[in-house]
């Protein structure tokens, strides 16, 4: 479904919420792009490894943008698809899930460990207003070269900056700087990536390779 085909009233609930307003998310249709991103995810998920070119154009098709040598694990599942951006060369594991109302951008060379979850969107807490579909969404950002450990959860409006890691279960509800391990529930910065974490690997492979 393209957003040209949406009613007056769909057109104005999807506005709200990229705007990261109060927005139905049950309306007919919002539920009907959320249909068809779940057809690509589907198929993505049932593809074999082999099936390289026919694993590129379902990204391209779902996602709004897809970098170069993209690698995905399935399950990956999300809520819309065309609001996800992710840079080249970023390598997605097991059981991802991207809740992308509003838009999650990954950058260049992005590592995600197995059960991530990015979650940006928010049920209301008022249970009349949740239980007829108030929902409301905040971007979330994740910078190059950034590194989540398996079943991280990073929420709405957050921003990871370039070279952050962050350990193993943590729960992300605030920006993290770039170069810094975050870690915990919620999570935080225990320290900064400095040259001291460098082990050498890099110049023995250099010197390995420059004997060969």
């Amino acid at each position: 479904m393209e957003l040209t085909d949406m009613s007056a009233a769909g057109r104005g609930e999807w506005e709200l919420m990229l705007a990261g307003k109060p927005y139905q998310d049950s309306h007919p249709d919002i539920e009907r792009m959320r249909a068809e991103a779940k057809r690509l995810f589907v198929a993505y998920n049932r593809t074999d490894y082999e099936e390289k070119d026919r694993r590129r154009e379902l990204m391209e098709r779902l996602f709004k943008s897809v970098g170069e040598d993209v690698f995905i694990e399935p399950n990956f599942r999300c809520e819309m698809g065309c609001n996800i951006t992710i840079g080249s060369h970023a390598y997605i594991n097991f059981d991802c899930v991207m809740l992308d109302n509003a838009p999650i951008t990954l950058g260049d060379y992005v590592w995600v460990a197995p059960m991530v979850g990015l979650f940006a969107t928010n049920h209301a807490l008022d249970f009349e207003e949740r239980k007829n579909g108030m929902c409301q969404s905040k971007p979330i950002a994740i910078g190059d070269g950034v590194w989540l450990g398996g079943h991280v959860s990073v929420l709405g409006g957050v921003t990871i900056g370039e070279g952050a890691v962050v350990g193993a279960g943590a729960v992300v509800t605030h920006d993290i700087p770039p170069y810094s391990v975050a870690v915990g529930n919620p999570a935080r910065v225990i320290r900064t990536i400095t040259e001291a974490d460098r082990t050498g690997f890099m110049e023995r492979i250099r010197k390995r390779d420059a004997a060969a």
